[in-house]
Order: C-alpha cells, then structure tokens, then sequence
C-alpha cells in the first residue's frame, strides 16, 4: 500500500455548489483554531437583508453562548447547560460539514440615517447570531460605511 502525503492545504474545503469555497475556508480555519481568538468582519446577505458583524468559529460561539446563557439562567440549569447537552448529541453523529456560521456582534442593517459623520446604518443588534450556511446569498469582507 502506499503512504498517502499530507497536502498542504488541508483546511481548504470543496463544498456542495450551494456554499461558498471561500467561506467555507474560512469557516474551517476559524474551527481549526484552538485559541478560539479568530474573527474576521464581514456583511452577509440573507434572506435579501444585510447583517454585518464579526465572523467566528463554532467554538468560540459556543463558549460566548454559554457564559451567556450562564448570566440568564437564574436558578434554572436547563437553560445554563443547554450547550452541554446539545453537544453531547452531536458528539455520538458521524463528523459533517458545517451547516451555520456564527457572527459576534451582529447588527442588522434595515435603513440609513444621517448623521456628522454622513450616511450610518441603522438596525436591530445581537451579541451572538447564527445561521444556516446556505441562506447566504452573498457576502463581503468589512462593514458598510
């Protein structure tokens, strides 16, 4: 048999025609980065609205949503260890692609005002969004100015 060589790029991932190889690129090197630090601002389309925000891996959503979900718990468990024990399901299913990104930080962007500064946009903001990869339509690196 013969030894197969590691390739270079392994974090580049070939994705089904509805993702995006560059996003999903992203994704996998955000996922594979165990200090859990990286983030990248981005403006998604979805659903043909505008969301802009800081674009991080799984973990690092997972470890804000549950220091969040820790501060709204209150007396109740359930709630605080809902990340637990949904991971704990998914840690028994054979390893898939992901299916959502997640963004810190999120505004949506559903008009512009004027301001000193010119045009700002304006909108509905979240510490912590997720959503399905193939509800992107499209997306760019930086927020709108």
């Amino acid at each position: 048999m013969s030894e197969e060589t590691p390739t270079p790029h392994s974090h580049v991932v070939i994705p089904d025609p509805v993702r995006d190889v560059y996003l999903m690129t992203i994704l996998a090197m955000f996922d594979e980065d165990e200090t859990n630090t990286a983030a990248l601002t981005v403006t998604l389309q979805v659903g043909g609205v505008l969301v802009t925000g800081e674009l991080i891996g799984h973990g690092r959503w997972r470890n804000e949503l549950k220091a969040w979900l820790a501060t709204i718990g209150g007396s109740s468990d359930v709630i605080s260890d809902l990340v637990g024990i949904v991971e704990e399901e998914l840690a028994e299913q054979p390893q898939s692609r992901p299916s959502h990104l997640h963004l810190r930080d999120a505004k949506f962007i559903t008009n512009y005002g004027g301001s000193m500064q010119g045009i700002v946009p304006q909108g509905p903001e979240r510490p912590l969004w997720r959503t399905r990869i193939a509800d992107v339509q499209g997306w760019s690196l930086g927020r709108p100015q």
